[in-house]
């Protein structure tokens, strides 16, 4: 009975591996096409994704007023909370062509 067990837990967490497995070749797959499609695209898709993410969490988590960022390569956002404790947000890419 006891062996029935193991090989049940055996199987449940083969099962597990393999999908978090599947989800992360999905994801990377994504990413290479993205990349593959036009190296400028994905350039904006990761300053737009890295504003709207983590620099976003870093003015909400200190509640700021106000904050820049600038990359050096001409990308560049600009936080501000409105009257209604709200968040602004505008940003840019830059691309040479």
């Amino acid at each position: 009975m006891s062996e029935n067990i193991n090989e049940l837990e055996t199987t449940q967490e083969d099962n597990q591996n393999t999908e978090n497995t599947e989800t992360d070749v999905s994801v990377n797959e994504v990413v290479d096409e993205i990349i593959e499609e036009n190296p400028m695209t994905a350039k904006r898709r990761q300053w737009s994704a890295f504003v709207e993410g983590p620099a976003a969490d870093f003015f909400t988590g200190y509640k700021l007023e106000k904050m820049m960022i600038d990359d050096g390569s001409g990308n560049k956002a600009k936080f501000s909370r409105t009257k209604d404790d709200g968040i602004k947000v505008e940003y840019t890419s830059a691309v040479l062509l």
